[in-house]
């Protein structure tokens, strides 16, 4: 891999910790709106969240590179890899290191619905950004493919 290859998927892996961060951030404000989930230093939490989040875009890095999965990131086994990428991160840092919750039934059945929410999201928005991409790609070859056609009937 050369190397602005990878610092290309480092930066989306850097974009998707940030959009991941930010939209458990809104999930979980909005949720600890009507009951208290967040409780102790909040300061603490967003660490710990920032560190989850940071594992989870490493591991996904980690997995994609070693697998070549970059060209079907968007296939369903990507997309099964990814979640489980996500996954364990969630439970095992947040519920064994952090214990933001217990591993009995009712209470793993919030993060677990959280992190596909979040997953989901972010799964979409890069999907978004993948096709809007192509679309732009296309456009320009479409573009030179007219200007060069155009060229060679003024030759």
């Amino acid at each position: 891999m050369d190397r602005k290859s990878l610092l290309k998927r480092l930066r989306t892996y850097g974009i998707s910790c940030c959009v991941s961060y930010t939209l458990v951030s809104l999930i979980l404000s909005l949720l600890n709106r009507s009951e208290n989930l967040i409780v102790g230093d909040i300061w603490r939490t967003n660490l710990q969240l920032l560190s989850v989040c940071a594992v989870i875009a490493l591991l996904m890095f980690i997995t994609d590179t070693l697998l070549k999965q970059e060209e079907n990131s968007f296939s369903l086994p990507g997309f099964m890899l990814g979640l489980a990428d996500v996954a364990a991160p969630v439970l095992i840092m947040g519920g064994l290191v952090f214990h933001w919750f217990s591993f009995s039934t009712i209470y793993i059945l919030i993060p677990i619905g959280i992190l596909l929410v979040v997953y989901l999201a972010t799964f979409a928005l890069f999907y978004i950004n993948a096709k809007l991409t192509e679309k732009e790609l296309n456009r320009k070859i479409h573009e030179r493919k007219e200007r060069l056609q155009h060229d060679k009937q003024n030759d």
